[in-house]
């Protein structure tokens, strides 16, 4: 595996090998790596470039991982498809890109980790601070209620507007919210409850049964989202009082679940993202060692420790109802926190301006 050291010299000729290895896949129209290097989304391929850098390009992983984000379904391309495809190579960076002294090698897709006959992601064998299978099983949620929404349309909606959701079924809370904002636009269908709960009982699944392989092993499930109103909501599907998933939830054999989101731009480490809070980790399996590992994947900003629920997530977890604000002006389209203010809006846009990194 090579070391960091050398990306800067190897980046040209690893980009060369990607992109030709990307010129052999039959893209469907409207792909996003077509416009490549001219769209955000398409410079998502730069994730695929680095990959290869550390792992080389003997490894085959990149690229394989880099034919799965065809994204074809039933003959035409499909957004979902390709996010998982690059939720994927994302959450492999992550990790990899700090711990490439401490990773020897990455498997790809293996399938006799344990006795279940079901594929993984991946597994990172880890050989310090001591030899570890830490396993990998992703998942990608798509939530952009611009999709999901009849009644919220680009051209329709002013800055400013209001947005209500209701997370979990309390239509005493809602109704009084709503009443009291007759004017908000419902967002009826962005909650993602059930559709949260379906992919951790996958990824529950994958680890089903007992282990083929006798080493010490961390089985770790990633849900991704993306284009989410907020990153609290899923505090609220997870931890509600009454209501959450979390109450009567099997973990299995799974020791921790990671919520992953991106952020509006994000450096090359991916750092900012650690930084801001947009991984959040609930670590069932709370010893000693698991941390000590969590730390060195940045996976140590708990929600959950064991059985342990810090009280701001908790209390946050507590709301039935969410409001929020259409940020629509200077070219910029975002959904932010009701409360906001117009001083913070106007930094974020100086932001959004800017070609800075958010780190706090």
């Amino acid at each position: 595996m090579n070391t960091g050291e050398k990306i800067p010299d190897e980046y040209n000729e690893h980009k060369k090998y990607v992109l030709d290895e990307l010129k052999k896949i039959s893209l469907p129209e409207r792909h996003p790596f077509l416009e490549y290097p001219m769209t955000p989304e398409s410079r998502n391929l730069e994730f695929f470039i680095l990959l290869s850098i550390l792992l080389g390009q003997k490894s085959g992983i990149p690229i394989k991982l880099l034919q799965k984000c065809n994204a074809v379904e039933d003959g035409v391309f499909s957004h979902l498809k390709f996010l998982e495809g690059i939720d994927e190579v994302l959450i492999l960076y992550y990790i990899l890109i700090v711990n490439v002294k401490n990773i020897s090698s990455v498997i790809y897709e293996p399938n006799n980790i344990r006795q279940n006959d079901k594929t993984l992601e991946y597994s990172c064998v880890f050989k310090y601070p001591m030899d570890c299978l830490i396993n990998i099983e992703v998942k990608t949620m798509r939530c952009d209620p611009f999709v999901k929404e009849k009644d919220l349309k680009i051209n329709k909606v002013n800055d400013g507007s209001i947005l209500i959701k209701k997370l979990v079924n309390d239509d005493v809370e809602y109704e009084k919210t709503l009443k009291e904002y007759s004017n908000a636009i419902e967002l009826k269908n962005s909650t993602y409850y059930s559709a949260f709960n379906r992919n951790i009982k996958k990824i529950v699944a994958k680890f089903e049964g007992q282990k083929n392989i006798q080493c010490p092993m961390i089985n770790i499930g990633f849900v991704c989202i993306h284009f989410s109103t907020s990153i609290e909501e899923f505090y609220t599907y997870m931890f509600h009082k009454e209501k959450g998933i979390y109450k009567s939830m099997e973990w299995g054999n799974l020791d921790a679940l990671v919520l992953f989101v991106l952020d509006t731009r994000n450096d090359i480490l991916l750092q900012n993202i650690y930084e801001m809070g947009y991984v959040a980790t609930m670590l069932k399996n709370d010893t000693a060692i698991n941390r000590d590992f969590m730390k060195m994947m940045r996976l140590d900003n708990y929600v959950l420790l064991g059985d342990k629920i810090p009280k701001s997530v908790y209390d946050d977890a507590q709301s039935c109802v969410k409001l929020y604000r259409v940020l629509k002006r200077d070219g910029f389209l975002n959904i932010l926190p009701f409360n906001v203010t117009e001083a913070e809006i106007e930094d974020y846009i100086k932001y959004l301006k800017s070609e800075s990194i958010r780190y706090e």
